[in-house]
């Protein structure tokens, strides 16, 4: 029962950043499960955390469009 209740959950996303050396910060957009969909490096802190924010956005943006429903 638990397990068909997991199954229709709502995906969940999440933006992580690592700093990776003295100058560079890794960005990562990761699911529910911690598996990385999306990531990237940047040299600046506020970058990373703007292009990981922007990588999450686009990819809401574009979830609803990958499986379109029948007509």
């Amino acid at each position: 029962m638990l397990q068909k209740s997991l199954q229709f959950a709502p995906a969940m996303f999440e933006v992580a950043l690592k700093r990776r050396g003295r100058t560079r910060w890794q960005w990562q957009v990761c699911d529910r499960a911690g598996r990385v969909i999306m990531q990237g490096f940047e040299d600046s802190r506020p970058a990373a955390k703007y292009r990981g924010d922007r990588a999450l956005f686009l990819l809401l943006l574009t979830a609803g469009r990958v499986n379109p429903e029948p007509s």
